[in-house]
């Protein structure tokens, strides 16, 4: 049996690049999933969710906007990165294994973790039934950009190339740990399977500068995964060039799309009126 199988998720909390690369998926994604869940439903007294919370911008920000009469749950492997907020409840849970705690919640959300998880479809249906009658449930996961598409700028074309084959092993890489790269275009039918409702998929997407967070994100991912890389064919040498790339304002990247697909829990039963 391969480690994956038993341990699919393929970053860590527990490593040193732990917190940069959290601090750049905040930055990068933030921003768009605080506006789709403003949109989706008004948090005042809500009871939240949150799956696989990593440091826990997500769910701070949720504590935040909830009010006095709001809670939120964050849950994760390996939670220790979460801060302490009054209304935020921090568990030690894995949800591919575990039923999600309590239930009836307003919203329930997860952000780049059903593609990173063999058992996708059965943590969605475990998400999907802790959601409270006329409730949403919101996952966000990306279509990533394919190798020989990822380069929109280089200076030189021996750096595009080694930008090329560096995105592609960090890809193959992740996939032997389980991620599935279809699965954000796929999830709104799956949605719709788990008898939801109102289910809609917005894509978000936009070019990476070199130092954005976009890009550090990139860096502090495949450091995580280093010796991976190495094994799927690059040098030590090749990947800290990468790494400097990253870095190097002039160069450009095609972002990964962000697909965030949600749905509502049918307020009555079969629908009836």
């Amino acid at each position: 049996m391969t480690s994956w199988t038993t341990r699919p998720y393929a970053y860590d909390n527990d490593s040193a690049e732990a917190t940069a690369h959290h601090e750049a998926l905040a930055s990068l994604l933030d921003p768009v999933t605080r506006w789709r869940i403003t949109d989706l439903l008004d948090l005042t007294g809500a009871h939240c969710l949150e799956v696989g919370a990593g440091a826990g911008s997500v769910a701070l920000w949720l504590a935040d906007r909830v009010g006095p009469d709001g809670s939120v749950v964050a849950t994760d492997t390996k939670p220790g990165l979460i801060p302490d907020h009054p209304r935020l409840t921090v568990l030690e849970h894995d949800i591919t294994s575990q039923v999600p705690p309590g239930g009836d919640y307003d919203l329930v959300h997860a952000r780049l973790l059903l593609n990173h998880l063999p058992q996708r479809r059965q943590v969605l249906e475990r998400l999907a039934e802790v959601v409270a009658p006329g409730g949403v449930l919101l996952t966000e996961d990306f279509w990533p950009t394919s190798p020989h598409e990822i380069v929109a700028h280089a200076t030189s074309e021996d750096d595009a190339t080694l930008l090329r084959r560096f995105h592609l092993a960090h890809l193959r890489t992740l996939s032997e740990h389980g991620s599935d790269r279809g699965w954000s275009r796929r999830a709104l039918l799956a949605f719709m399977e788990e008898g939801l409702t109102d289910v809609r998929s917005v894509a978000y997407g936009g070019t990476w500068r070199g130092g954005s967070p976009g890009c550090q994100l990139l860096i502090a991912g495949t450091e995580q995964l280093r010796e991976h890389l190495l094994a799927a064919g690059l040098t030590c040498d090749e990947l800290d060039r990468a790494h400097e790339l990253l870095r190097t304002p002039g160069i450009v990247l095609h972002g990964h799309m962000l697909y965030s697909t949600s749905g509502r829990r049918p307020s009555t039963v079969d629908g009836a009126r």
